[in-house]
């Protein structure tokens, strides 16, 4: 790799964590430039070709023969002056005075062809430039300039496809340590209690509230192990919605109910409000376990002695179903990532509940499927939080 400094780049850190995605400067990465830079050498039969990153301080190259360490420094500083600051002097700039009269261009003089492509990331930044030079004149053609964008998407796909293979593999070990940390305390409590009922065994009473704390452990090693195998079918698109029109605020007293007894040991009370009550096109099943993620999240997170607001109404062709916890609030940081696999928040439930961080992930995808979307408003930390829900109604889509 030839590293040099261009004295005159600018420096944008957003560029830099950019790069650092797309591990652009790991070994594996490098020699898929490398490659791409040898391909478009040989296709275009051209003297050199080189990759030049948008940090603008380092650069792969090509050539047909050796280069002095000069030339390949000069031509990276024609290449990055024609692409940032003179593109339309691309297959003309050996005529221009700047090149033929300054004598900073020596070591390239018989350069006579420049060509360039961004390389760019999906989102669209560039990532870095695919440059050919040629000792040659050559008329600039839409066959070259298209061959050279292929080359360039190809560069994309490969650095795309490496990006996803390392977040899947992050998230394996994430899913492997959030399993193994998550069941560690109820197996432990479990064992410890069975250690207990062998000394209780005339004591039934005892017994009984022995076996109903290994009830309680083995519903949360339940919850942690679901999580994660919904969490994974979702991602696989294994789950398909059973579609039929439901009203919305069966659904909803449903789940309140499941939920109130959690809500009663925190003394808390959950308050439905119904200003219409739209009906949906809803997999029962799935906008079940929505719906039991967000009130069992409310519940978690509201301060005890207090009421979980819940509203039902149908606005602008949407059935909305909003929930709002007087609780601990989020952060602007919350806000960007609670609906995130594994994010850790700042909130923590009141009375020391556990979570796998993948409750409200499921929310938002499950959500989506039904052709819906979900935010979290807060005003932050210490203000509560609302959560609002939209689907399309039955009455707009009939419509």
């Amino acid at each position: 790799m030839n590293n040099k400094l261009f004295h005159n780049h600018w420096f944008d850190k957003d560029i830099l964590k950019l790069l650092d995605r797309f591990g652009l400067h790991e070994a594996m990465a490098q020699q898929c430039l490398d490659r791409t830079a040898s391909l478009a050498q040989m296709a275009f039969k051209c003297t050199a070709s080189m990759v030049i990153l948008a940090d603008c301080q380092s650069y792969r190259i090509k050539s047909e023969q050796a280069l002095e360490n000069e030339t390949v420094e000069k031509l990276f500083d024609l290449a990055h002056l024609l692409k940032e600051v003179e593109p339309e002097f691309w297959s003309s700039f050996s005529n221009m005075p700047f090149f033929k009269e300054s004598e900073m261009w020596q070591p390239i003089r018989d350069f006579q062809f420049f060509h360039c492509q961004a390389i760019s990331a999906t989102e669209g930044q560039a990532l870095g430039w695919l440059c050919i030079f040629d000792r040659q004149i050559r008329i600039e053609d839409p066959a070259m300039a298209s061959s050279l964008k292929t080359l360039s998407d190809m560069v994309t796909d490969e650095l795309e496809l490496r990006m996803q293979v390392k977040r899947s593999n992050r998230l394996e070990n994430e899913i492997i340590h959030l399993a193994a940390h998550d069941l560690k305390n109820p197996l432990s409590g479990i064992l410890g209690i069975t250690d207990h009922i062998t000394r209780q065994l005339n004591d039934v009473e005892q017994v009984d509230e022995i076996c109903a704390l290994i009830k309680d452990s083995s519903k949360r090693m339940l919850t942690i192990l679901d999580d994660i195998l919904q969490s994974g079918h979702l991602e696989n698109g294994k789950i398909q919605l059973k579609l039929s029109p439901l009203k919305l605020k069966e659904v909803v007293e449903h789940v309140v109910l499941s939920n109130q007894d959690a809500a009663k040991r925190k003394q808390q009370s959950i308050e439905i409000e119904v200003e219409q009550d739209p009906t949906a096109l809803i997999d029962r099943h799935r906008m079940v376990e929505i719906l039991d993620n967000l009130i069992n999240n409310a519940v978690k997170y509201a301060p005890k002695q207090t009421a979980i607001s819940i509203t039902i109404k149908e606005l602008n062709g949407k059935a909305i179903f909003s929930i709002y916890n007087s609780g601990v609030g989020l952060s602007d940081a919350d806000k960007e990532k609670i609906f995130l696999k594994f994010s850790r928040l700042s909130a923590k439930p009141t009375g020391g509940e556990g979570s796998t961080g993948l409750g409200l992930s499921i929310v938002k995808m499950l959500t989506e499927m039904h052709g819906g979307t979900i935010e979290a408003q807060s005003d932050g930390p210490s203000h509560g939080v609302k959560f609002i829900m939209e689907l399309p109604a039955l009455t707009h889509l009939a419509a």
